[in-house]
């Protein structure tokens, strides 16, 4: 089956608001004000904004197209004729494309998951960026949504993603691990206090912060509970 470009474009669009907090004008509106001199360090910026690299990817396309959707009034799966001569193209989807989903456990219930990432508004990118890089650290790891955070179990608990519409709160099982300004002790009332397992926590706003450091702490505490 044909892939359908152009639902998938209209999806996108129509969740910014959601997802990010900003609609799509209000992202070309950003994009431009960045003044940025390539098309790459836009990529780049939309990244930090916690934006996968392919849908910073489309975002940096559409912002390249005037602001227009490639897709719309295309036909189905087809960009604009305008944007096909533009980049060289005479038929076909563009690359880069809708990006895979976030593996997420069969025993989990999908609705469960995103409606506790809803609740992270504009750093539900972020959220959801943090979690397919965790599992791509741990790839057997179990997610299990609550109300307001996120286990991961492999087979024992080594982490919690609280999720809030501020910031994202990583907690995770770092037993004697030094603290500093960025890795902190946990705190009472998120179920992390110093005698509990998930002793330490990460403050979470910006997706440079998701750096081979960060992925190396995550390992450590997967190790430390399960070995």
């Amino acid at each position: 089956m044909a892939i359908d470009y152009g639902e998938k474009e209209r999806a996108f669009i129509g969740g910014l608001r959601e997802n990010t907090g900003r609609d799509l004008a209000e992202w070309m509106a950003a994009i431009s004000a960045a003044d940025l001199p390539h098309r790459n360090d836009i990529i780049d910026w939309l990244r930090q904004q916690g934006f996968m690299f392919s849908k910073a990817s489309w975002l940096e396309r559409i912002h390249h197209n005037g602001g227009r959707p490639i897709y719309a009034d295309s036909g189905k799966g087809r960009p604009r004729a305008s944007v096909r001569r533009r980049e060289g193209r005479t038929s076909g989807p563009p690359a880069p494309t809708e990006p895979p989903p976030v593996a997420e456990p069969r025993a989990i219930p999908a609705g469960g998951l995103n409606e506790l990432l809803a609740k992270a508004k504009a750093y539900r990118p972020l959220a959801q960026y943090l979690i397919a890089q965790i599992r791509s650290v741990r790839p057997a790891a179990r997610l299990s949504p609550s109300t307001t955070f996120i286990t991961f179990a492999d087979p024992k608990e080594f982490a919690r993603l609280g999720i809030g519409a501020k910031e994202l709160r990583l907690h995770l099982a770092l037993g004697s691990h030094a603290v500093g300004d960025v890795v902190k002790k946990g705190v009472p009332g998120g179920g992390l206090g110093k005698d509990e397992a998930l002793s330490h926590m990460i403050v979470l706003t910006d997706a440079r912060q998701i750096d081979r450091r960060l992925l190396e702490l995550v390992a450590l505490a997967a190790t430390n509970v399960n070995g």
